[in-house]
């Protein structure tokens, strides 16, 4: 390899290098192969000189050394135009050009040399590099090394402008607008901002603050317009550029960004925020080893910036999906979500940022490093935030790790009753035994407290339009979910079978589009599918008010990436609740919940602050319509042929050790028996063995299922002889999918909502006597039908002759009641105000 360390004898040299140099620590290191190391003691160096030539330059190398070349491409760029005339600096500029695919900026940046007398050896050697058809072709001479510590160039400033003239005399006026930003007051900032701007056109502060103002309404045009104008007028400001880049990415103008961003990083290769938004900006644009390596290098320039944490985990995450589809996150051991999940889990080194990365990982499924890290912050002698422990338990669920569960368990209901903090989100306290229905109502209500600053803003909202005399009822939905889960699954026909007579249907979708069959065949069902997730809540508020909705219908609730802040401004005069969260929300901006008389009966309607509204037979719907694969032979997904098959699909979170011991029981007292279970890594089967041979069963008793499409799944289904529910939190979609399989279930049927889902499916099919009312009843049913094969067959003839018949199957029905739910709804608005209950019978709305 040719030596390319610098040589800078011929250059004026500043004072002697002290001893603890970093940069000479960094070179130490690097040179031992240490390159984090290094690359620690660069960043050091060129915090204390942040015009060192040097010093940027060997931060690039050891970037590259890293495996980090992408990151290395702006601090190259900085340390040619410090020094244009170095041939090294812009021959590593080059090469990391090259490495990166950017072919045509290379050759720009060659052209640009072909006029600073440099050697036509070195332009000669550096065409050879843009030319070669691979990098092994130039790597070996080509590959920047580090330089050496000595003699070097003089610190040089970029010499760009940073600030206004303007800006000094107006500094009371700017802080007024500041203010003003600070405080949410748009409107008027933007007429001052107007104002200011026609008097003092070149104010380059108060152009960047009118594109941060605009860039936060949603307005991207008008952002990249005045952060643009703000780069002309002063552009040696990093932050500026940082912003246009992003500005630039919401356009989808990802050359724009990229160009931005870089600048911004030019200037100023130490902000950690802006390699993270260069990370974010990546993401957007599908650039995962980029968006990898921009949030690692924020890290590591500051390692308490843990939004990068959380860019480094959505890279890696995405990196796997990409190349490793259909693997489970949590079972990634060597790969870069497990090196960015180990990387996070050595920064939570307090309770509050043990509750931040604990959420980012289990909400990637890496629920065991979230148990670890919680349960040392749990440990601890700190003072602990209020939900520290519940979301520890809520995570221990996730893997079935019971260790210390009752106590804990006692410990935290104890919390939730008497705390007036939120202790636990109410999703979270569905699967806590020992919850009462109003416990989840004061739960829902410290939630629902915290979108008070969003409900302020209603007022911003265009006026309700009046509806035409005999326009169709305007109905939108509101949702994550509109692809493949469990959600879509549920409604898929309901959709296509609304009435467009009748009703204009709106889908809001806040979600991505994983452009799969369910996305598809839900955008050709809906009349009007709006992609709102790149908006922000108060302007996806505005477009809801601006398309005239009449009833807005929230598909979410208190569910992963749910958006209430969009309902909290009442962009609809009915806004309801339905079918995603198995409860009330307890806030003042959902008018109605929509239930049936099993799952909220009528002496439970003061657990909720919504008015409940009744369908008649079952409050969720099923897809008749959906695709079953070929049913496989029980030897094919590692069941025994002549066993008894006891079967749970429920995702592992609801099973609790009370249910899990009478389904031991269960085992011990039927002879041969199995039990399939639904679990997606290796700790779920791990601890779920472990308990079970804790109660005197071997391993071979239990028999896990891996995660199938949804077609091979229902087409497993048949092979169990019966399901069995778990308690708190009942089977819902899963509970469905066995019933519309002809596979009978026994439910033990709760207080909550939750808890009696399956007894309303159940009720619907035609089936009540599966349901217990305690886990004694519960599992001396499901022994009898275990032992009584007559009993269970005369069950599952039933099963298949209801669908001729009953209300569960027939989804015509079920599209008819809701939508007469849906006038009924209208009707009461219209009177001025809603009715304390409303029941959707057939044929007719019945108020009472």
């Amino acid at each position: 390899m040719i030596n390319y360390s610098v040589s800078w004898s011929s250059q004026p040299t500043p004072a002697a290098t002290k001893p603890d140099d970093p940069l000479a620590t960094g070179l130490d290191a690097h040179l031992r192969g240490e390159p984090e190391r290094a690359i620690a003691d660069y960043v050091r160096a060129l915090r204390a000189r942040p015009q060192r030539i040097l010093a940027a330059y060997n931060l690039g190398v050891a970037l590259i050394d890293a495996g980090c070349g992408l990151s290395s491409i702006p601090l190259f760029a900085r340390t040619v135009r410090q020094w244009p005339n170095s041939a090294v600096l812009r021959g590593a500029w080059i090469y990391s050009l090259v490495r990166a695919g950017r072919h045509p900026e290379a050759a720009q940046r060659l052209a640009e040399a072909e006029s600073l007398g440099l050697a036509p050896a070195t332009l000669a050697r550096w065409h050879a590099w843009i030319e070669a058809s691979t990098p092994e072709a130039y790597e070996a001479e080509a590959h920047p090394t580090p330089a050496q510590v000595g003699a070097e160039p003089p610190d040089t400033p970029l010499n760009l402008p940073t600030g206004s003239a303007v800006q000094a005399r107006l500094q009371e006026h700017f802080a007024r607008l500041i203010q003003l930003y600070q405080s949410g007051q748009v409107e008027t900032l933007l007429a001052e901002l107007e104002h200011a701007l026609a008097d003092q056109p070149s104010w380059a502060e108060a152009h960047h603050l009118r594109g941060l103002t605009a860039m936060a309404q949603g307005d991207f045009e008008t952002a990249y317009r005045s952060l643009m104008r703000a780069t002309e007028l002063i552009p040696g400001r990093a932050e500026i550029w940082d912003h246009l880049g992003v500005a630039y990415s919401r356009l989808g103008d990802a050359e724009g960004a990229q160009r931005a961003i870089e600048q911004s990083l030019c200037l100023n290769p130490l902000r950690a925020e802006t390699w993270n938004n260069a990370a974010d900006i990546a993401l957007r644009f599908d650039q995962l080893e980029a968006a990898f390596q921009y949030a690692l290098q924020s890290l590591r320039c500051d390692p308490k910036l843990l939004i990068a944490g959380y860019s480094l985990l959505q890279a890696a995450y995405k990196r796997l999906e990409r190349d490793r589809p259909g693997t489970e996150p949590a079972e990634d051991r060597t790969g870069p979500l497990a090196f960015a999940a180990q990387t996070l889990k050595s920064k939570a080194n307090d309770p509050e940022g043990a509750l931040t990365i604990a959420s980012w990982l289990s909400d990637l499924g890496r629920f065991e490093d979230a148990v670890e890290i919680l349960a040392r912050a749990y440990e601890s002698q700190e003072p602990q935030p209020p939900r520290l422990l519940a979301e520890l338990i809520r995570n221990q669920l996730h893997v079935c790790d019971w260790r210390r569960f009752d106590e804990r368990c006692a410990d935290l209901i104890e919390r939730i009753r008497t705390s007036d903090q939120a202790v636990i989100r109410p999703f979270a306290a569905l699967a806590i035994p020992g919850l009462t229905a109003i416990d989840q109502l004061r739960i829902a209500r410290q939630q629902a407290a915290e979108y008070a600053p969003w409900s302020a803003r209603a007022q911003a909202l265009p006026p309700t339009l009046p509806k035409p005399p005999g326009a169709r009822l305007r109905i939108g939905y509101l949702s994550d979910d509109f692809q493949e889960h469990a959600t879509a699954y549920l409604t898929a026909a309901l959709f296509e079978r609304h009435d467009r007579t009748q009703f204009e249907v709106f889908a809001y979708s806040t979600g991505q589009d994983d452009g799969g069959p369910m996305r598809r065949r839900l955008r050709a069902a809906i009349e009007h599918f709006v992609d709102i997730r790149d908006l922000p809540h108060d302007a996806a508020a505005r477009r809801i008010r601006e398309d005239g909705i009449d009833i807005l219908v929230d598909l979410k609730g208190y569910t992963r990436n749910a958006r209430l802040e969009i309902l909290a401004q009442r962009p609809s005069p009915i806004q309801v609740t339905w079918l995603g969260f198995p409860g009330g929300l307890g806030s003042g901006f959902i008018d109605y919940l929509i239930a049936d008389p099993i799952v909220v009966p009528p002496e439970s309607v003061a657990a909720y602050d919504e008015t409940i509204v009744y369908l008649p037979d079952v409050y969720a719907p099923v897809d008749d319509r959906r695709q079953v694969g070929a049913r496989p032979r029980r030897a094919e997904v590692g069941l025994p042929e002549d066993a008894f098959v006891f079967a749970c699909f429920n995702d592992p979170y609801k099973i609790t050790p009370a249910v899990f011991e009478r389904w031991c029981r269960l085992l011990q007292s039927v002879p041969g028996s199995v039990l399939w279970l639904y679990a997606r890594t290796e700790a779920i089967r791990r601890n779920l063995t472990h308990e079970a041979e804790r109660h005197g069963l071997t391993a071979e008793r239990l028999i896990f299922a891996p995660k199938r499409p949804q077609s091979e799944h229902l087409a497993r289904l048949p092979l169990a002889d019966l399901m069995l529910d778990t308690l708190p939190v009942n089977a819902h979609t899963t509970a469905s999918d066995a019933l519309w399989m002809g596979v009978p279930l026994v439910t033990c049927q709760g207080e909550t909502f939750a808890a009696r889902v399956a007894s309303s499916l159940l009720t619907a099919c035609g089936l009540s006597e599966l349901i217990a009312t305690d886990l004694d009843r519960y599992q001396a049913l499901a022994l009898d039908l275990a032992t009584h094969p007559a009993r269970l067959q005369e069950l599952r003839t039933r099963l298949s002759e209801a669908k001729t018949h009953a209300p569960f199957f027939d989804g015509e029905r079920f599209a008819r009641r809701l939508e007469e739910l849906y006038r009924c709804l209208w009707a009461r608005h219209l009177q001025g105000g809603r009715s304390a209950r409303l029941d959707a019978h057939a044929g007719s709305g019945a108020q009472e």
